[in-house]
């Protein structure tokens, strides 16, 4: 009897021990436009960071105590467990400069900015084609950089009419 008894209260120590462990679905939206937010980096405690996907959700691992929202448009937030809702509104983040007024440039960044400029031209120089002909593997295989020249030609062929319209 006493064994039993022994075996009922270990359970029931190891019952109270062990926490439940489950998972928690968050949503993530943003206060003005009350649309899901993106690529929110929602940290609960150590766990290791979880990122909202495009419907702004995300599924933590329980349990925690408090959870961290970190955003670059948005403003930082953390909240303990026990006030965090299902849905989180974030509120965006209005980044100003102070304003700054420029006096004049010290001599010792002047020159510091002429030789910066000299040595791109010598580089520029140094990456020039030497000789007749030249040839460029990379440029052969770069699709996008041939697409966007020849938007940059068609952009050029049409503001070059619209030119010829205005002055006539």
């Amino acid at each position: 009897m006493l064994f039993m008894f022994r075996w009922v209260l270990l359970l029931l120590l190891l019952g109270f021990c062990n926490r439940a462990t489950g998972q928690r679905r968050l949503f993530v939206y943003d206060m003005d436009t009350n649309k899901p937010v993106p690529g929110v980096s929602v940290k609960a405690d150590q766990q290791k960071a979880v990122t909202t996907g495009l419907d702004g959700a995300v599924v933590l691992e329980e349990p925690f105590d408090s959870v961290s929202f970190r955003h670059v448009q948005y403003g930082f937030e953390r909240l303990a467990a026990r006030e965090l809702p299902d849905t989180m509104f974030l509120l965006p983040n209005d980044h100003m400069l102070p304003e700054v007024t420029v006096t004049e440039l010290d001599p010792r960044v002047k020159g510091l900015i002429a030789a910066w400029a000299m040595q791109g031209a010598m580089m520029g120089a140094a990456e020039a084609p030497v000789g007749i002909a030249s040839f460029d593997f990379a440029n052969l295989l770069d699709r996008r950089g041939r697409r966007d020249r020849k938007h940059k030609k068609q952009a050029e062929v049409i503001l070059e009419e619209w030119d010829k319209k205005k002055v006539e």
